[in-house]
């Protein structure tokens, strides 16, 4: 009797010893996975940060948006998964529990301004669309006059285009820019180039005033597209960099005798120069704000080819349609 019991009791003393040799390797294997969850997660981290960053192009405000709610979510996850081990079962529960809601407060905030600010923005972009109505007008009218210079004949060869964008993208319209004499007097001391080179200077002006009120409150693109038409572009240079618009006076006294009649410097047509493909660039943005501005504005007001052609004598079978 005595020697079944000493029996039973080493057993169960062997038992004992075996269980607390192995409770210290299965926590020590715990906290190493644990460890490696966090690493991976800080890893991880560092990398979105970056791809948000460098490599997504939005606002500021939507890259930490997107950034913060990156960071609740994975903070949740690695909670789920390795918090039972570090913190105490009394308080998980609860902390858990507290973060969901944090979440889902933060996730729901986020999405309510988000929608505010798309709204918001979306007005302005409409209003600022609507402002670009005159220049669009001063800055097409401009480009109708070089094609050709006589207005009767101007509306009836411009009818033969049934778009803006067929007009703009034909060979007879770059044909005739480069063509166009820009030394050609429209005033005793001006010539073509000048008075178009001051025409573009207002319409640069009025494009800088819609930016300058409105850039905090448009996206990116809507911002590239006003800096563009505000003096960005490359095809606005040309009309700098020829001589005559760098001078007043361009005119030359014959042998330098103040007593002879003046004449006309001969100028080159720098137009020439620009590729046609080149050319056409600028003008599909001139069609794609056109279309923005017209996607906002209500069919009496939209630019068309018609329209613009018809406004210029003030008549036409729409005239009456005009706020006046």
């Amino acid at each position: 009797m005595c020697k079944t019991a000493n029996h039973k009791k080493t057993d169960i003393t062997l038992t004992t010893t075996h269980c607390s040799k192995a409770g210290p390797l299965t926590e020590k294997s715990t906290l190493t996975t644990d460890l490696a969850v966090i690493g991976i997660w800080i890893l991880l981290s560092v990398i979105v940060y970056f791809f948000f960053q460098r490599l997504i192009k939005q606002k500021a405000i939507d890259k930490a948006r997107f950034f913060v709610g990156y960071l609740v979510l994975s903070s949740l996850t690695v909670l789920i998964l390795i918090g039972s081990h570090l913190i105490s079962s009394d308080y998980y529960a609860n902390l858990v529990t507290e973060v969901i809601g944090i979440a889902l407060t933060v996730l729901i905030i986020d999405r309510v301004n988000h929608y505010l600010t798309d709204r918001n923005e979306k007005l302005h972009r409409e209003i600022s669309l609507r402002h670009c109505k005159t220049p669009i007008y001063s800055y097409c009218y401009m480009w109708f006059a070089i094609y050709e210079p006589n207005q009767t004949t101007r509306q009836t060869r411009l009818q033969s285009y049934q778009t803006l964008e067929h007009f703009y993208m034909s060979d007879d319209f770059y044909n005739s820019v480069c063509a166009f004499n820009f030394a050609n007097l429209i005033a005793p001391t001006k010539t073509s180039a000048q008075y178009y080179a001051e025409k573009l200077d207002k319409t640069e002006e009025s494009f800088q005033n819609i930016l300058a009120k409105y850039a905090s409150k448009l996206s990116l693109e809507d911002i590239q597209r006003l800096e563009f038409f505000g003096g960005g572009s490359y095809l606005y240079k040309v009309f700098r960099i020829m001589d005559f618009l760098r001078t007043v006076q361009v005119s030359t006294q014959i042998n330098n005798n103040p007593v002879t009649p003046q004449r006309n410097l001969t100028h080159i047509n720098n137009f020439t120069s620009v590729s046609k493909d080149n050319f056409q660039k600028h003008f599909k943005k001139l069609l794609a704000l056109i279309n923005d501005y017209n996607s906002v504005s209500s069919t009496n007001d939209q630019w068309t080819i018609t329209s613009l052609n018809t406004l210029t004598t003030l008549a036409g079978p729409n005239a009456n349609n005009y706020d006046w």
